[in-house]
């Protein structure tokens, strides 16, 4: 073995292991970024499907809201009673703040702390009707009932719209499936009657 075979050998010996180690960071790091990927995309569909399960449960908490208001109970009472009798998914967000108006946070914190717990534009705007009509002394009757309204347009709209996108996803197989085969079907005859002819002739 001369002294270039030698030198050869050694560089790869020392390069290899050099190789080796960069290659297992770097299938660690593309694991790692694929796990993280994964966490996020279900961590968001999990938020998404919390968040459409208390959209779902939102008007039904706002309608019982303004028939208790329109009773003659405070704001307060009305939540914490809806929260001692009613169960689910914004409920139990819910408990911990009438807890803490309980304890003598006032209506306006509340709902500034209710607007911050949740990622949705239809409790976003019933908090900040209320908090304006408290701040500015108006008729809660009135904003409830608004507010029920709005809500129940916004929930009309969301079907509508979860209608639409499954009418789309089901033309998906409509299309590209189905049609295919019944024009396939259709032509066939005339395919096949027309091949035979110039084949005869």
């Amino acid at each position: 073995m001369n002294n270039s075979q030698s030198l050869h050998i050694l560089a790869l010996l020392v390069v290899l292991p050099i190789v080796i180690y960069f290659s297992r960071i770097l299938v660690d790091e593309y694991r790692d970024g694929i796990s993280s990927a994964k966490r996020g995309l279900i961590a968001k569909g999990a938020r998404k499907k919390r968040r459409d399960e208390i959209e779902r449960e939102f008007p039904l908490i706002v309608e019982l809201f303004a028939i208790l208001i329109g009773g003659g109970m405070s704001p307060s009472t009305a939540l914490a009673y809806i929260c001692e009798e009613g169960e689910g998914e914004f409920l139990t967000h819910l408990r911990p703040i009438v807890e803490r108006m309980r304890e003598g946070m006032n209506l306006a914190q509340a709902l500034d702390l209710l607007n911050g717990e949740f990622d949705s534009p239809i409790i976003r705007r019933f908090c900040d009707s209320l908090a304006i009509s408290v701040e500015r002394g108006t008729s809660l009757i009135d904003v409830v009932a608004r507010q029920v309204e709005e809500v129940r347009s916004a929930q009309r709209l969301a079907i509508t719209e979860r209608a639409n996108k499954a009418e789309i996803s089901l033309m998906v197989p409509v299309v590209f499936l189905i049609l295919p085969i019944s024009i396939l079907f259709a032509l066939w005859p005339s395919y096949f009657a027309l091949g035979k002819n110039f084949g005869g002739g």
